[in-house]
C-alpha cells in the first residue's frame, strides 16, 4: 500500500477505535478519515481531483472518496432436494440440507470506495479474508479406491471447502427507460427464486433470473482463478427464464458477449479401461491450481492419454505417473493434485465479457481489488453509471465456495457530477 498521510488527529482517534472495538463489531480494515465520513448503505460516488493510477495498489487520491462499510451474511438459501456432488453417489443424505451449508452464517465485513473521472467508474473494494483460497475441485487420488476423484464442488462440512474465492455485484438495466420492477428496494433478492420444482441431477433448486419478460440485470462476477489471466469480471447479465420459471431448469444468468476466459473440461476417460483421471499434468509442479491454454500449447502441461485400474497415468509423451503409496496426490493436502481448470486472458479489457477490469491484491489479512469500467460501455446488457443520478445494487462475498455467498443488499450508488 502507497504511503498516506495521516493528520494527528485521525492517528489518536484511530487509536482509540483500535482499542474500544472488537472484532465482531467494526471492521478491522484500514481506518477512515473522519472528515470523510462514511456510509453503511449508500456509496458515494465522487468526481476524483485525480485518477488512481490502476494497479490494485491504495493511491493518496483514494482518501477522498466516502466509503461504504457494512457487512456479508451467508443466509439460507432452501433445501437441496437432490445431491449435488459426483462423489455422493447419490446419496442425498451424506450432503448438508441447505443450500449455503456449512457456510451459512458467515460474516465478511468489506469496505467499498467509489470514484469517477467522467468516462470511468472506480471502485477500491476490500473485504476480510485471512486466505487466498486457490484450491478448486482439485484432482487427487484416493488410495482406497484406487481411483482418481476431484475435491467436491459443494462442501459437505467445514473442512471440506475446496473451491476459488470470488465475489459478485448486481445492478439493474434500464429497458425503455424503468429499471426492473422491485429492483429498487429489493436489489439481488429480486432476482433470486427458491423452492424450484423437478430438479435434475447437477440443477439446483434456486436460481437467478428475472420475474418479467424485457427485465435485465447486469452482473459482474469475479473469480479468483478463473480470471487470473483476464484481469477482469467475467461479466454477464441477467434475464427471464425462457418459460422454464418455477423449475431447477430455469437459468436467467448468461455472459456479455466476447472470449471466454476458462474451461473446467479437465476429465479424461480411458476408453480401453473405463477409468477417469485429469486430463493434463504439469510433470513435478507443486501446489498449482490451474493450467493455461499457452502452458497446454507449449508443452508444459502433457496430456493424460491412459489412466489404469490401479490409477497409473499414462503421459502423451510416453511417460507414466504412478500415484500409489504417494501422499503428494493424497485428498486434501496433497501438494500435486491437479488443477481442474484451463484459463486464458479472454478479451483482457478488449471485448465486453471482459471490459470490466479488476486489479485484486490478497495483503494477508483480506482481498483489496481494484475496478475500473465506463460509465456507459454502449452494451444493452450493461447498467449506464449516470452522473448525478443514483442506482440500487447489492454485492455478495464468496469465501472459498461455489454457492455459499455471503449477501449484502439494498445499497445505493449515488453519482457525483
Amino acid at each position: 500500500m502507497k504511503t498516506q498521510k495521516v493528520s494527528l488527529v485521525f492517528a489518536v482517534l484511530f487509536l482509540i477505535i483500535l482499542v474500544n472495538c472488537t472484532h465482531d463489531d467494526a471492521p478491522t480494515i484500514t481506518p477512515i478519515d473522519p472528515g470523510v465520513g462514511q456510509s453503511s448503505d449508500v456509496l458515494l460516488v465522487k468526481r476524483f481531483s485525480t485518477t488512481p493510477v490502476f494497479d490494485g495498489e491504495i493511491d493518496d487520491v483514494w482518501e477522498e472518496a466516502r466509503p461504504l462499510i457494512n457487512k456479508a451474511t451467508v443466509s439460507s438459501a432452501g433445501d437441496r432436494i437432490i445431491p449435488l456432488n459426483s462423489s455422493s453417489n447419490g446419496d442425498a443424505s451424506v450432503e448438508p440440507k441447505d443450500l449455503m451449508d456449512p457456510y451459512t452464517g458467515e460474516v465478511y465485513k468489506y469496505k467499498l470506495r467509489g470514484g469517477h473521472d467522467g468516462e470511468f467508474l472506480y471502485l477500491l473494494f476490500e473485504w476480510e479474508d485471512e486466505a487466498d483460497s486457490r484450491d478448486r475441485q482439485s484432482w487427487y487420488f484416493n488410495a482406497t479406491t484406487s481411483k482418481w476423484q476431484q475435491e467436491n464442488k459443494y462442501a459437505n462440512h467445514k473442512n471440506d471447502k475446496f473451491y476459488e474465492d470470488k465475489f459478485a455485484m448486481m445492478f439493474p438495466i434500464k429497458v425503455n427507460g424503468s429499471f426492473p420492477e422491485g429492483f429498487a428496494g429489493g436489489t439481488c433478492t429480486v432476482t433470486c427464486h427458491t423452492g424450484l420444482i423437478n430438479p435434475q441431477p447437477g440443477q439446483k433448486t434456486t436460481r437467478h433470473y428475472m420475474s418479467n419478460t424485457g427485465e435485465l440485470a447486469d452482473l459482474w462476477h469475479w473469480k479468483r482463478d478463473r480470471n487470473e489471466l483476464s484481469q477482469s469480471v467475467d461479466d454477464g447479465y441477467v434475464r427471464d427464464a425462457d418459460g422454464k420459471e418455477g423449475t431447477a431448469a430455469a437459468n436467467g444468468r448468461k455472459a456479455d458477449e466476447g472470449i471466454g476466459m476458462y474451461s473446467t473440461s479437465m476429465k479424461f476417460t480411458d476408453g480401453a479401461t473405463g477409468f477417469s483421471g485429469p486430463k493434463y499434468v504439469i510433470k513435478n509442479r507443486d501446489y498449482y491450481y490451474w493450467i493455461t491454454q499457452a502452458e497446454i500449447d507449449n508443452g508444459t502441461a502433457v496430456a493424460v492419454t491412459g489412466v489404469a485400474a490401479n490409477g497409473v497415468l499414462t503421459l502423451a509423451d510416453g511417460s507414466t505417473l504412478d500415484p500409489n503409496g504417494d501422499p503428494d496426490y493424497f485428498q486434501g493436502f496433497g501438494s500435486k493434485r491437479m488443477p481442474s481448470i484451463i484459463i486464458n486472458p479472454g478479451g483482457a479489457g478488449n471485448d465486453h465479457r471482459s471490459e470490466t477490469q479488476v486489479r485484486a491484491k490478497h495483503v494477508g489479512s483480506g482481498w483489496q481489488l481494484e475496478i475500473k469500467r465506463k460509465l456507459n460501455t454502449g452494451d444493452p446488457n450493461d447498467a449506464v453509471f449516470v452522473l448525478g443520478e443514483e442506482i440500487p445494487f447489492g454485492l455478495v462475498i464468496f469465501n472459498n465456495a461455489a454457492i455459499g455467498h455471503a449477501q449484502s443488499n439494498f445499497l445505493t450508488m449515488k453519482f457525483e457530477n
